[in-house]
């Protein structure tokens, strides 16, 4: 065993686990169960977490985080002094998501090692992802986008570096995290290294283990289930309101506000570095081409939420290697 690659990759763990902490915890501290400012979904994951299922259907089935809630809370919950037993619940919420999301930051790391960017600049990238507004709210507060993250990098890394076989074992669980994490199952099939059979397979045994979960859950609720239940009933009233959707992100200042809270300036570094490789100014780097078809996924989801800020974070696989190809750049000129 390389001791020394151990001991860096524990060290990036630990900068990782420390900065997380810094950027999150005042989420975590300033969340108000009854203000939960446009975060009204959070009081369905704490009402799964304690076992009732009777909530909104778009929530119902991410499972997972809400699960893992009710086993920390368990065990932190002797820990907690009288005065503070208030705080238990958000308290579970923020040690389940920072976990959650420091590993994903860990994938980042990975991921970007792997597409040749020096240590000290990948914890850059890393530490864009962990600042960004997005991944703080979906750290601090209680809801599960940091799972929804996490499988999005994992699945890219794995891609990446060619891993068929544990990519396939590990489907049928990724795809139990949200319903918006299915598209991104489909990326190894736009890379030609890839065992497609063996992902297809895998595929065809995680839409299996999905409608199993769901009328698990929908069987325990024969009485609260509604016609609106079905996953493409609910995508066709999201489509409803698709052109609202639109000129509420697209085309209102609120919208442009919204638009920049994932990236804020970094978006605008990031098209930079998109330019510097388009004309091959910067050739010591190369962004693998299946990662685009995240776009076309991502600005749908736009079509389908008000919150287009949101949806766009997922692109961060990509934005955050083009932002470091300009930052690299800009950094290295004498």
């Amino acid at each position: 065993m390389d001791i020394s690659k151990t001991a860096r990759t524990f060290l990036i763990l630990f900068l990782i686990l420390g900065f997380n902490y810094g950027v999150s915890f005042q989420q975590f501290l300033h969340f108000d169960w009854a203000d939960p400012r446009g975060l009204s979904d959070s009081a369905s994951y704490l009402a799964m977490s304690n076992g009732d299922y009777d909530v909104s259907p778009t929530h119902r089935y991410r499972i997972i985080i809400p699960f893992l809630v009710d086993i920390v809370r368990e065990v932190i919950h002797p820990l907690i002094t009288p005065d503070s037993l208030h705080l238990v619940d958000a308290l579970s919420f923020y040690a389940v998501n920072y976990l959650i999301t420091s590993l994903a930051g860990l994938f980042l790391f990975f991921f970007l090692v792997e597409l040749k960017f020096e240590s000290r600049l990948s914890l850059l990238g890393v530490f864009v992802f962990l600042g960004s507004r997005m991944t703080i709210l979906s750290t601090g507060a209680p809801i599960v986008e940091s799972l929804y993250y996490l499988a999005v990098i994992v699945i890219v890394y794995l891609c990446l570096t060619q891993r068929s076989l544990l990519l396939s074992l590990l489907n049928p669980l990724l795809i139990l995290t949200k319903e918006t994490t299915v598209p991104f199952l489909l990326l190894p099939f736009f890379v030609k290294s890839m065992n497609r059979k063996l992902i297809l397979l895998s595929l065809s045994i995680s839409f299996a283990a999905l409608f199993w979960v769901r009328n698990l859950i929908t069987a325990s609720l024969p009485e609260v289930i509604k016609s609106d239940d079905p996953i493409l009933v609910t995508i066709t009233s999201h489509m409803a309101s698709a052109l609202e959707n639109l000129s509420q992100s697209y085309f209102s200042l609120s919208g442009w506000h919204g638009l920049f809270a994932p990236f804020s300036v970094f978006w605008v570094i990031a098209f930079f570095g998109a330019w510097l490789e388009y004309k091959k100014v910067v050739t010591d780097y190369q962004i693998p081409r299946f990662l685009f078809w995240m776009v076309p996924v991502a600005f749908g989801y736009t079509v389908l939420s008000n919150s287009a800020g949101r949806m766009l974070h997922i692109l961060f696989p990509l934005v955050i290697p083009y932002a470091l190809i300009a930052i690299d750049y800009v950094l290295s000129r004498k």
